[in-house]
């Protein structure tokens, strides 16, 4: 199978965790016993399929729940698989431009010794997960039980000191650690020159608030909560003085803060395109993350096909982007280019409007001027414009006010205006009804409005996996005719560059089709629900997928013959009409095709 595309592909073979951090935000996920025995199953089987359909997992990584609470010879077999992936697929990966990465894990290292032996067999990296400064450890890392875990961790990290593969750790940070920075400063210092634990690759990351979390630690242990924006500025800046101009200088200034910078996932312009977790059950989702949300699910590798997960992955970022309101300050910024309004669960989780590290990630940007490049306000716009067409569509919603014309006073008179014109008209009630016609794009319904009445535009994004289902109203043939025989469905598509014809010499939308199926055809080929004919379009939206255009509007129509034919009948009769109506005024929706 030839390759379609490159993914980052995450394995947790179990969600369930021995400790019960206070900032998790899995919340009780972390609680679920898992199947063992479908562990190596599910990931043999979603390779095959990846494989088999084209998509190559670049980069396949153990994450959890704690993955080291499976039996050694489990985690033995699994990092077996991986390595086997690698070496079959190291020339390609390499091809793309990705280096082959060592077998890696993420663990909160409470059962490091146990498996240490398995993981210096297959070399793997290890990123340890623990709380600085170590008293905050002792505080809020504790075991299912609600004992200590210190004196294990402290065991364990000198063991990764002497570790003779990749090792990092990396550290949450809450409220509380904002009252200790020194103390975090000199435990850095300690398990870097008393340890010898190498602390050039240190991550640190920043909690956040989740309804998870918040379900399963309703009495919240003060100072867990997530820090403010210039509560997180604060902090780094405390970093910053502390280390500059020390040897570990260098790791603060490109390590210690990464995450929030435009190489990781929650600075991706859509993280759907190339990340992807996989369950034990068989489930995919977004993201370690996104694993605690049902709407950050893709599908399931045992029950959906492979191309339905894949699609669905850049569907669902987008949809839940989509029911996020936008902070109108991320519009304005020149740093958005690198941070894309940050993660979309995050803020999903915490109500938030932009990136729960903004102010931290413009210190970081303002540190790094070279690297990190404000944009003018004439390429800040021409690049919110193409963000906006692949995220928060929602924006692009245009909002206007009751459309006016203004070539004679009279059509300012009550009477003469369009919505009382066709308030005196049956036939152009039914012509301009949002009852006549509904499509359903991928289970989401719109009800089609006039595209001259509406005061919104409606846009969705389809590609060659959508399915867009067609509702007419029952009666529909019969309107403004007798010959019900002769009636058709007419369906009109336009595309947004312009073309100039007539002796108006208008700029109008280029015509692309029109696709017309009569009667006694419609209804053979569709079925009858709740009072309206259902149709499948997607075979004729998808047949002409060859003129549509990259981030360019589509606009298409729905009418009848004979209402089509009443239109312009009332256009010669009534000038009124004829001015108010003089673009296509028939039930519409606009997409975006996706390629």
């Amino acid at each position: 199978m030839p390759l379609k595309k490159p993914i980052h592909l995450l394995y947790a073979p179990t969600i369930f965790c021995n400790m019960s951090c206070q900032y998790c935000y899995l919340g009780r996920l972390t609680e679920a016993k898992i199947d063992h025995e479908t562990v190596i199953q599910t990931l043999n089987l979603a390779l095959e399929k990846l494989l088999a359909h084209g998509y190559l997992p670049f980069n396949l990584s153990f994450h959890g729940g704690e993955v080291t609470t499976l039996p050694t010879h489990t985690l033995e077999a699994l990092f077996a698989i991986a390595q086997n992936h690698y070496a079959r697929h190291a020339e390609q990966i390499t091809q793309l431009g990705f280096k082959i990465n060592p077998l890696h894990i993420k663990t909160n290292l409470l059962n490091f010794q146990k498996h240490e032996a398995v993981f210096k067999q297959y070399q793997v990296s290890i990123s340890g997960s623990v709380d600085l400064p170590l008293s905050l450890h002792e505080k809020y890392r504790r075991d299912k039980n609600g004992n200590s875990t210190l004196d294990r961790i402290l065991a364990n990290l000198k063991r990764l000191a002497r570790y003779p593969y990749n090792k990092k750790i990396s550290c949450v940070i809450t409220q509380a650690h904002l009252q200790v920075v020194d103390a975090f400063i000199a435990d850095i210092r300690f398990l870097h020159d008393d340890l010898g634990l190498d602390m050039s690759r240190f991550n640190i990351m920043f909690g956040f608030d989740s309804e998870p979390n918040n379900d399963k630690f309703a009495q919240k242990i003060q100072g867990t909560a997530m820090l403010t924006h210039d509560e997180q500025v604060a902090f780094y800046q405390k970093i910053k003085t502390a280390f500059m101009g020390t040897h570990l200088e260098n790791a603060f200034k490109t390590e210690w803060f990464k995450e929030f910078t435009p190489e990781f996932c929650c600075s991706a312009v859509n993280c759907g395109n190339k990340f992807f977790l996989l369950q034990s059950n068989g489930d995919v989702y977004a993201c370690p993350r996104g694993q605690s949300s049902p709407h950050y699910r893709y599908g399931n590798v045992y029950q959906d096909e492979i191309e339905s997960i894949i699609a669905n992955g850049w569907k669902v970022i987008e949809r839940n982007e989509n029911r996020l309101e936008l902070d109108d300050d991320c519009l304005q910024c020149p740093y958005i280019q690198y941070c894309h309004v940050g993660c979309t669960f995050v803020r999903e989780a915490a109500n938030l409007r932009k990136s729960y590290t903004c102010k931290l990630q413009k210190a970081l940007y303002q540190d790094n001027p070279e690297q990190y490049r404000p944009l003018s306000d004439t390429q800040r716009r021409d690049y919110i414009k193409q963000f906006l067409l692949h995220n928060n569509i929602k924006k692009l919603k245009e909002t206007h006010p009751t459309k006016q014309a203004y070539i004679t006073n009279e059509l300012f008179e009550i009477d003469n205006s369009l919505q009382a014109l066709i308030a005196k008209d049956n036939i152009l009630s039914e012509l301009y009804s949002p009852a006549l016609f509904f499509l359903k794009i991928n289970g989401t319904p719109y009800f089609l409005k006039s595209a001259i009445l509406k005061t919104e535009s409606d846009i969705e994004l389809l590609d060659n996996q959508s399915e867009i289902i067609l509702g007419v109203r029952e009666d529909i043939f019969s309107i403004a005719t007798r010959y019900e025989l002769n009636n058709y469905i007419h369906i009109m598509l336009l595309r947004d560059t312009t073309v100039v014809y007539g002796d108006e010499n208008r700029q109008k939308q280029e015509h692309l089709f029109d696709y017309s199926l009569y009667k006694n055809a419609f209804i053979t080929q569709s079925h009858l629900k709740a009072g309206y004919y259902l149709l499948d379009i997607s075979a004729i939206i998808k047949q002409h997928a060859h003129l549509y255009l990259s981030d360019i509007r589509n606009n298409l129509f729905v009418t009848t013959k004979s209402l089509r034919e009443y239109h312009y009948e009332k256009h010669k009769k009534n000038a009124f009409y004829h001015i108010q109506a003089i673009n296509l005024p028939f039930q519409n929706i606009e997409f975006i095709w996706t390629f």
